[in-house]
């Protein structure tokens, strides 16, 4: 099960350039209650930001992007 914590080790993880895949059922599951919600979109920015990652929303494919800087 993806949770936060594994998300952040795994981001911190990633090489430069590396892109990880987020669909909204897993921004759920570990930022609930996941999309729409601001406060699960900026505690995922922040989580972005803390990994050194940039963030891609990409809605019409209902997923997120973070991209290893």
């Amino acid at each position: 099960m993806l949770t936060e914590a594994v998300l952040r080790r795994y981001l911190n993880d990633m090489p430069s350039g590396h892109i990880f895949d987020l669909p909204y059922a897993q921004f759920a599951q570990v930022f609930p209650p996941g999309e729409p919600d601001a406060g699960a979109r900026a505690r995922l920015s922040a989580l972005a930001e803390a990994c050194a990652c940039d963030l891609a929303h990409i809605a019409d494919e209902e997923r997120y992007e973070l991209i290893r800087r």
